[in-house]
């Protein structure tokens, strides 16, 4: 991951990118390492078979504070916010199911509210979409203090215990946007690659061909990948669902290359080869029988649509294991990100509600 470099020269340059609808220069890259102003969880999950815990931490030594927004794909992109605030180095948890209560006696080792207690959380069940936190200052106004770290552990549930299975644990670490420390952001925050970072030009996945078998575990059937896509740029202010325009481009392991497009709006959660909306799965871009190789690289570009809209976008995915033996095992990670999207309308934006 590259160190992005402030420089006030680039500023031009990024006008004149934007105008073009030309992809800027890669000196502002997300990151999954270094502190950051805004936080992006792509896949948060709370349902009957899946829960989340959140972990995020002040990597400053001064007290922060952070705006946080739940999105729901399940309730037509319903969005709950919260505050939080934690001192000098301090890291907080919660499980989404749950939340985390205001209850000072509540410091048993393993308990959700365990720890300082970093404000009331909201229990968020019946819920599956993203989680975005924006630092902020004492009186709500963003700030770009670079401070926050943020990971995710998705935990695979039985419905009939309603406890977790050993065997499907997995997290990813949040998708931070560094923010220019020598700039005073105003809402809505430009993701321009001057204020906060731009959103990746490119993402790239590598997978296991979908119906190949896996030839590392024996028992196994086969290995599939899950997909998770959500656009950079949102409105929290008007509830304004965002729509981006992705276009992909597959490589097997001969270099032969496929290609095909579709839209995310709001949330994408998807197995590859239904991202091929018009086909069966056998003939998928994505599926080992057209690509001929059980590994594959894809990359995905997000492109301008028919309509002159254009946005970044962010994800992450998941191996899945089919155990022959039935049931599955998931291993989450962070897709490859390179360079900075400027789209050719503007750049991305996130609008907070007011009061901002």
């Amino acid at each position: 991951m590259r160190t992005g470099k402030w420089n006030a020269f680039l500023s031009g340059l990024c006008g004149v990118a934007a105008t073009l609808g030309a992809v800027a220069p890669s000196f502002a890259d997300v990151t999954t390492e270094q502190g950051s102003s805004i936080l992006i969880f792509p896949k948060v999950r709370a349902t009957d078979n899946f829960d989340t815990i959140i972990q995020i931490t002040n990597t400053g030594n001064s007290m922060v504070h952070a705006h946080c927004n739940y999105v729901n794909d399940l309730d037509g992109w319903n969005e709950v916010d919260f505050d939080i605030w934690l001192t000098k180095q301090q890291p907080t948890h919660w499980v989404v199911s749950e939340g985390r209560r205001l209850d000072p006696q509540c410091s048993q080792f393993g308990e959700s509210c365990a720890g300082f207690n970093p404000g009331l959380i909201p229990p968020r069940p019946d819920f599956e979409g993203e989680l975005k936190c924006v630092e902020v200052d004492e009186s709500g106004a963003a700030y770009t203090g670079n401070h926050l770290v943020g990971v995710a552990t998705l935990v695979a549930t039985d419905t009939v215990t309603n406890e977790s299975t050993e065997d499907d644990v997995t997290t990813y670490n949040a998708i931070g946007l560094r923010g220019n420390p020598d700039v005073r952001p105003s809402n809505p925050l430009l993701l321009d690659g001057e204020v906060y970072d731009a959103c990746p030009s490119k993402l790239t996945l590598n997978f296991f061909a979908t119906g190949a078998e896996n030839d590392v575990v024996s028992v196994s059937n086969s290995l599939d990948t899950e997909l998770t896509l959500v656009p950079c740029q949102q409105d929290f202010e008007n509830i304004d669902p965002e729509t981006v325009t992705i276009q992909f481009l597959v490589y097997n392991e001969f270099e032969q290359r496929f290609s095909n497009s579709t839209t995310v709006e709001c949330f994408l959660n998807i197995e590859l080869t239904d991202l091929d909306s018009f086909t069966t799965p056998d003939n998928s871009v994505f599926s080992f029988e057209v690509l001929g190789s059980k590994a594959a690289a894809a990359v995905f570009t997000p492109v301008t649509a028919l309509d002159g809209t254009s946005g970044g976008l962010v994800g992450i995915a998941e191996h899945i294991t089919q155990l022959g033996g039935g049931g599955a095992s998931r291993s989450a990670f962070n897709l490859h990100s390179e360079g900075s999207y400027i789209p050719a309308d503007g750049p991305d934006t996130i609008r907070l509600a007011e009061p901002f």
